[in-house]
């Protein structure tokens, strides 16, 4: 019998949300520096540990034991677990290592667009919330405990993950 393993459907999502990181980081170094802004040292930290091989990255020829462990917890998210959370779901959905589910606003799923300036402040979550696959996720799943299967099917006729047999 084969094996079903499943993959991000377009690479390009997880290359695209780095790069936004990318930005994002560069953004707080240089406010940090100038002192423009108030920068919250801990939105630093965060976007490092994100950037820190935590993104999906199938173009690397020289892949990291981190990276191999952040597609093993992405995949095993996916097929070791019956329920995930709002902020688990989306950022498979990203390309991104779910374990760092936790460092996402924990009411995301609950934020509506007359409410986002309270997310002008806080530049990680502004990111999170702008991501098409937030607002396409809200529409359908209205909970914060979503069910696996139900999610995988959703996720695969949106065309952001993919089934493989192996």
């Amino acid at each position: 019998m084969s094996e079903i393993t499943y993959k991000i459907f377009h690479e390009r999502t997880a290359e695209n949300i780095k790069n936004e990181f990318k930005k994002l980081h560069n953004l707080l170094l240089s406010d940090n520096k100038k002192n423009q802004y108030k920068v919250d040292l801990n939105d630093l930290k965060t976007v490092e540990v994100i950037l820190a091989d935590n993104i999906l990255d199938f173009k690397t020829s020289n892949i990291s034991d981190k990276q191999l462990r952040a597609r093993t917890e992405w995949h095993n998210f996916l097929t070791e677990k019956k329920y995930l959370n709002f902020n688990e779901c989306l950022l498979i959905l990203l390309g991104i290592n779910p374990t760092l589910a936790s460092l996402i606003e924990p009411k995301l799923y609950k934020t509506k667009l007359n409410d986002v300036a309270g997310l002008k402040e806080n530049y990680l979550s502004l990111i999170f919330f702008q991501r098409v696959e937030n607002h396409l996720l809200r529409e359908r799943f209205k909970d914060n405990k979503i069910n696996i299967d139900e999610f995988i099917k959703w996720a695969m006729d949106y065309k952001y993950l993919r089934e493989v047999k192996i």
